[in-house]
């Protein structure tokens, strides 16, 4: 993970771990302050890269986010990923780093690509981030509605509240 500045070493082995190899190389698209917080920023940088993992930072320092295989679009529409996770590093409930699994019956609602949009995970969605605009405001969590919540904290485990504030994002690709 390099040239990203919101994850420790640590989380970068962690997160390795989540995905299942530990010397994974990964490589920085897009970073918010850097490139703007936009949905078109977010496209231009990351459309078509094949899988990404995104990180977020909330306002309280919360780092969260979301991994899929599947290449970001503009394409309106849901998209199959059985591989997609999301995961939390730091919490508001000092929770341990945790993966979060997508559910088996909701697989084809891994992603939402929408060109309105930052990054969006699951149906409703689980994750949302860039919601519209330039604004960093009202992005929102309805965690779990297409992964598990297996630390059962609800729309409270990533930020303790429902919607948040955005002060970073990092979106890299598998290198």
């Amino acid at each position: 993970f390099p040239d990203g500045t919101l994850l420790q070493s640590q989380h970068k082995k962690i997160l390795n771990q989540f995905y299942h190899k530990i010397y994974q190389r990964w490589e920085l698209i897009y970073k918010g302050s850097r490139d703007g917080f936009h949905a078109d920023a977010f496209h231009s940088r990351c459309n078509n890269e094949g899988a990404t993992i995104t990180i977020i930072q909330s306002d309280q320092n919360y780092l969260f986010g979301g991994y899929t295989s599947v290449s970001w679009t503009s394409n309106d529409g849901y998209k199959t990923d059985p591989t997609a996770f999301l995961f939390t590093l730091t919490n508001p409930h000092n929770i341990q780093p945790t993966k979060y699994p997508i559910k088996s019956d909701k697989e084809d609602e891994a992603v939402c690509h929408n060109s309105r949009y930052g990054p969006r995970f699951g149906k409703g969605a689980d994750i949302s981030a860039g919601n519209g605009g330039t604004s960093r405001h009202s992005q929102y969590t309805n965690f779990p509605t297409t992964y598990s919540d297996t630390t059962e904290k609800g729309d409270t485990t990533f930020t303790g509240a429902k919607t948040f504030t955005l002060l970073e994002i990092e979106v890299f690709k598998l290198v």
